[in-house]
């Protein structure tokens, strides 16, 4: 009897050094790669404009191999269930992904797997190392991420290498081809196709080419160019240097494993060359990710329990404000419109502004990960998670909750000639470096520039100051025990 294995992609977009692909290859006759898109379990807008490029391009380097991409949409469970009964399958391989749109699919698999007698078979190849593997010496997750990053630094030398076995030989290929199938099998989804066509959509993808061979594009002009230079340079937002492979790993157009070894290769080329701190910023990715899988909860709920109690303002116009770049605090309103512009915004930046959106503002952190989710490209359920309680302190570990950003000193800091506000808030250009970063100290230099604050540019929605000291006050009565601070 024909072998057939059905391999099911989530976020692992590619077709090297993807084991579940790979063995399925090994060990069957035929081999069905599908994906299953549903709209009520997108991630986000931004999530969607990437994903229906990045299926396309996949499925362009399928069909140039003679091979193809199978995809059903609609509700999950109903279109898991449609192909099993379309496509026969012995088996379906997947790999394991974190976040709840994804664990709600994988569990819904295997009970529908176990139901009709189709063995369903994990690959944890989208983690360094199997979770639980990397624990403290009670057995435990690592809940820090310093004892996290040295424990896996020791164990790096041990990590093999994803076999990349890529099929060369037109049979093996052929494998992955299902001519029988109804047409719409191989027709992006409606609602992705839809997308597509957005203005939005169309303005962000002016600055990324999503896909598997941009992934290695991006990794080699990053390593080669970049990478001397990136423990000095990759806090200042203007500059060009950071790797900007976030998006491309979230979809899993390149897998943070090839990366590392990539790495350790050019690395041993160049012995002057220091990786570590590039290699430290991948294993925080590695560390959400395992939190994420050992508290699911963390998603939605804080690390830190107390923080539940903490009471928040959600004022509607303070939201608006930042969402829309429209702070009158000009390095915020630069990411804020940055991100808007180009799906994307620098990691100093993020911090900067999640820390006046939930500290200074007394906004709920949920209403800042909602819009993180929704704009940004690289929004990843477990990244997004940690990042957002990091800042508001309620998190593993958190930034501490006396710890605010000052965004004034932040800006003169790594932005001091004001370069990258003008960039993203043109109504200041004219200012001087000095006023650029807080206009409404220099008024005079703005009546003579033709600025008229509150007009042309708003003044800032909270005084700083006193945002300071209340944040304080209400995070110490927390701490002290009282309730609703």
């Amino acid at each position: 009897m024909e072998k057939t294995t059905l391999v099911w992609l989530q976020r692992e977009l590619r077709l090297s050094h993807l084991p579940a692909l790979q063995d399925a290859i090994a060990q069957s006759d035929k081999v069905a790669l599908v994906y299953f898109h549903d709209p009520q379990r997108t991630l986000g807008q931004a999530n969607s404009v990437w994903l229906a490029h990045s299926l396309l391009r996949l499925q362009a380097s399928l069909r140039h191999k003679g091979a193809e991409l199978l995809l059903y949409s609609g509700d999950f469970a109903q279109q898991f269930a449609l192909a099993l009964q379309e496509i026969e399958p012995q088996q379906v391989f997947y790999s394991v992904q974190v976040g709840q749109p994804f664990t709600e699919m994988q569990n819904l698999a295997l009970q529908m797997c176990k139901k009709r007698q189709v063995a369903l078979q994990p690959f944890y190849s989208e983690f360094w190392f199997t979770p639980g593997e990397v624990v403290n010496k009670q057995g435990n997750p690592y809940v820090v991420f310093t004892p996290f990053y040295k424990a896996v630094v020791d164990k790096l030398p041990a990590l093999q290498p994803l076999d990349e076995r890529v099929v060369t030989r037109d049979e093996d290929w052929l494998k992955l081809h299902w001519p029988q199938l109804p047409a719409e099998r191989f027709e992006l989804p409606l609602s992705l196709r839809e997308i597509q066509n957005r203005p939005w959509a169309q303005k962000l993808l002016q600055y990324w080419q999503p896909g598997e061979d941009a992934a290695w594009q991006q990794l080699q002009r990053f390593i080669t160019q970049n990478l001397s230079d990136y423990d000095h340079d990759r806090d200042f937002p203007l500059l060009d240097a950071t790797s900007r492979l976030s998006a491309y790993l979230h979809f899993g157009e390149i897998s943070a494993q090839a990366i590392y070894f990539e790495l350790i290769a050019y690395a041993e080329e160049n012995p002057q060359l220091n990786a570590q701190p590039w290699l430290r910023q991948l294993l925080w990715r590695e560390f959400a990710r395992l939190m994420l899988w050992f508290f699911p909860n963390t998603e939605t709920e804080p690390f830190q329990q107390k923080f539940a109690d903490m009471r928040w303002q959600d004022n509607a116009e303070s939201l608006s404000a930042w969402q829309s770049g429209q702070t009158g605090i000009p390095i915020i309103d630069a990411g804020m419109r940055e991100l808007w512009e180009t799906g994307y915004m620098h990691n100093r930046v993020r911090m900067l502004v999640a820390s006046l959106l939930t500290k200074d503002l007394n906004v709920n952190w949920r209403h800042g990960q909602a819009w993180f989710a929704n704009t940004l490209l690289d929004a990843d359920p477990a990244n997004n998670a940690m990042g957002w309680q990091w800042v508001a302190g309620c998190g593993v570990d958190a930034a501490p909750y006396y710890r605010l950003f000052n965004p004034l000193r932040q800006s003169e800091k790594f932005d001091a000639q004001g370069d990258y506000i003008r960039k993203w808030v043109p109504e200041l250009r004219t200012l001087s470096s000095k006023a650029i970063h807080a206009p409404w100290l220099y008024p005079q230099e703005c009546v003579l520039k033709g600025i008229n604050l509150g007009k042309h540019y708003p003044y800032p929605v909270v005084d700083l100051k006193r945002s300071r000291a209340q944040h304080l006050l209400r995070v110490d009565k927390l701490k002290r025990g009282g309730k609703r601070a």
